[in-house]
């Protein structure tokens, strides 16, 4: 099995009721599959990839609703999730945990972006942001 390349975000304030694009970072080691480009992944090599994604929001603050997706532009999310920051709070610590895969090939499907979303009334703190992405099958 392939190794996870994790591609992380400095921990940061997301103001309530916009969706907010998390900046992510490339990682020690480089890929030559994968690129950052202005905070969003760029593939360049096609193939079958798991992508897993975290997103650790402050588990103190309980109000309203936390959102989190990977953005694929003009097309559907891989992964989307609101769910209630008691109820996430409560079930992991604060912790957006989602699994998906997909096909990216150059020229067609080839960007990701993390967003994130919250209407609680004030920002809430991220102290952890990540998509983690292992080939499957090339």
């Amino acid at each position: 099995m392939e190794p996870l390349i994790t591609f992380a975000a400095q921990a940061q304030p997301v103001p309530p009721q916009t969706l907010h694009p998390i900046r992510l970072h490339a990682p020690d080691t480089p890929t030559a599959a994968i690129d950052v480009v202005d905070g969003q992944l760029m593939f360049r090599t096609a193939g079958w990839y798991e992508i897993l994604l975290t997103v650790g929001w402050d588990a103190t603050v309980t109000t309203g609703t936390r959102f989190a997706h990977t953005a694929i532009p003009d097309h559907h999310p891989l992964h989307s999730e609101a769910i209630n920051a008691a109820v996430l709070a409560a079930l992991s610590d604060g912790k957006q945990l989602l699994r998906g895969n997909t096909i990216f090939e150059p020229g067609t499907i080839d960007c990701l972006a993390l967003e994130v979303w919250h209407d609680s009334p004030a920002p809430v703190h991220i102290h952890d942001a990540s998509l983690a992405i292992r080939p499957l099958h090339t």
